[in-house]
């Protein structure tokens, strides 16, 4: 069994917004690069949590194919 542990918190621009990502796993959107780096630094604790969390390990987790024959 495998497991990954993801706690990486980044700021990224995507498309005209800026958002808190955690590999794929878009965890909140704003409209401008400062909103984003305010919100960032009052709860970061709050989204180094939320990127360990297991819904996000999930998504950022590759698919495991099983082929039974």
């Amino acid at each position: 069994m495998r497991s990954i542990r993801l706690n990486v918190v980044e700021l990224k621009c995507r498309g005209h917004r800026f958002a808190i990502v955690a590999g794929k796993s878009i965890l909140r959107k704003f409209k401008t690069l400062n909103e984003a780096v305010a919100e960032f630094e009052n709860n970061a604790s709050f989204y180094q949590y939320w990127a360990g969390s297991a819904s996000v390990s999930v998504e950022n987790t590759a698919p495991v194919l099983i082929i039974c024959r």
